[in-house]
């Protein structure tokens, strides 16, 4: 099953959220309620220290135990509530309504002598003075004594462990309460958030879909983030191979069509001949032209198959170590019968036999095979073909050279004769005009450099070509 990055995301991290808001909200609420214990405790002790305030006369200190009896008979618990009351401000008050702080007073006969309404009648007093906590019928107070060193009197103010329980509880279920309210509305946000983010990789999927099968120009959406750039260049570093694979199959198949249709029409009207021949010296000679057109056919077409296979962008398949002088010498060798039917020498110059490239031993024998064909083609009979391969040191370079005694190419023809089937005016040497083609692609396969160059002591041409040298170990 596809999972959507859609549903990935959302899920991980809303997940990721709800940890992470849990385990600082928990953390949360545990600090908040120690905070909750200290305040409480401090109102506790705040409410001690105001009823022992109370229990002072203004005059000083009341040291006669019949005396302080009297002073607090005189004033009831509620009063006592009262005087607590306007002893505070409101927000003083308002805490001590909601956090139910009750009192009790006992004087050193042990008697409690007065003490609030909802306290209880057994005493709260522990065996310390400070807050503790007390227990009076199986239910726990947290209570603060106070015992004044100027009165016999001791005050101890006291909160049901019910009260601060429900305090604790009111506020996690409120916390519960906010989480169960903000999640579903945290989930919505991030779905919305996530399908604006995915929007440029719909904006990629659309514009992909609603293409021509045939179109296969580069994709050109602006505000692109940096993160779906990678994939739009290597969209169109894809769609760049395969327009120049397709244009080499529409050039393969119109350079076929265009350069075959020349000798296809000839050698229907040799055979045309030849049948209509009367005498057998007449029928051979159409037969042996038929022949001579099947070989250029033959000829062009592995021509056009190189060419097509020469694609510089397709990189060097398997390179390996090449021995130009072996190359050359095997080349020469195979082409010898040509030569000498034109009565023509090939002559090999190696300074270093031992000089070595790295690249594709098959085009390179390709490259040698079409210089030194060309070489013979246009050169005059009795004329001197040399081939040359010498290192230059300084530049890092091995250099093939290739120089015949032809007509030579003028200098504002030497970039068109690269052109496929582009061939000189006035040139009678049989070809195809694919030769310096095939060249210039191996040469940018092995991204060599090429020079057409003119002798100095004769007319001819030159073809130097730069491969880089092996690196020194």
């Amino acid at each position: 099953m596809t999972q959507s990055i859609r549903t990935f995301l959302l899920i991980n991290l809303l997940l990721s959220v709800i940890l992470i808001t849990s385990l600082a909200i928990i953390g949360n609420l545990f600090l908040t309620h120690k905070d909750i214990q200290t305040n409480l405790d401090s109102d506790l002790i705040i409410r001690a220290l105001q009823i022992q305030a109370l229990t002072t006369h203004r005059d000083g200190i009341i040291a006669d135990p019949e005396n302080i009896q009297r002073k607090l008979a005189e004033i009831s618990p509620s009063k006592i509530q009262e005087h607590i009351t306007q002893a505070s401000d409101p927000e003083a008050e308002k805490a001590y309504a909601t956090n139910n702080i009750e009192f009790q007073i006992w004087n050193t006969k042990g008697e409690m002598i007065l003490h609030s309404q909802g306290a209880p009648r057994q005493s709260l007093e522990g065996p310390k003075t400070g807050l503790q906590n007390s227990k009076s019928k199986n239910h726990t107070w947290r209570t603060y004594t106070l015992k004044s060193t100027t009165t016999p009197l001791t005050v101890v103010t006291a909160e049901h462990g019910r009260h601060r329980k429900q305090l604790e509880n009111q506020l996690t279920q409120d916390s519960i309460f906010i989480m169960v309210l903000t999640y579903p509305l945290l989930g919505f946000l991030i779905w919305i958030i996530i399908g604006r983010g995915l929007q440029p990789l719909q904006m990629v999927t659309r514009e992909l879909k609603h293409r021509d099968k045939n179109y296969l120009e580069s994709v050109d959406l602006k505000n692109i983030p940096k993160e779906i750039e990678p994939l739009t260049d290597e969209l169109n570093n894809l769609f760049f191979r395969l327009k120049e694979a397709f244009d080499r199959h529409e050039r393969f198949t119109s350079d076929a069509a265009h350069e075959l249709r020349t000798p296809l029409a000839a050698l229907s009207a040799q055979i045309q001949v030849a049948l209509r021949a009367n005498t057998t010296e007449s029928r051979n000679s159409a037969l042996l032209k038929v022949l001579g057109g099947v070989n250029r056919c033959t000829h062009l077409v592995q021509q056009l198959l190189t060419i097509s296979r020469m694609a510089p962008e397709a990189g060097i398949q398997n390179p390996v170590r090449v021995k130009l002088a072996s190359q050359a010498s095997d080349i020469a060798a195979m082409l010898v019968p040509d030569a000498i039917a034109k009565n023509t020498e090939i002559e090999l110059i190696s300074h270093d036999s031992k000089a070595e490239i790295i690249g594709n031993p098959t085009a390179i024998s390709i490259l040698m095979r079409n210089l030194l064909d060309n070489a013979i083609r246009y050169s005059p009979e009795k004329s001197l073909i040399t081939i040359e391969i010498l290192e230059d040191h300084e530049k890092g370079k091995v250099i093939l050279q290739v120089s015949d005694n032809g007509p030579g190419i003028p200098k504002e023809l030497r970039e068109r004769v690269f052109e496929r089937f582009y061939r000189m005016i006035g040139n009678k040497a049989s070809g195809t005009g694919l030769g310096l083609g095939i060249v210039l692609q191996i040469i940018k396969l092995h991204k060599a450099d090429i020079e057409l160059l003119k002798p100095k002591e004769h007319d001819g041409l030159i073809v130097k070509i730069s491969f880089a040298a092996i690196p020194k170990d």
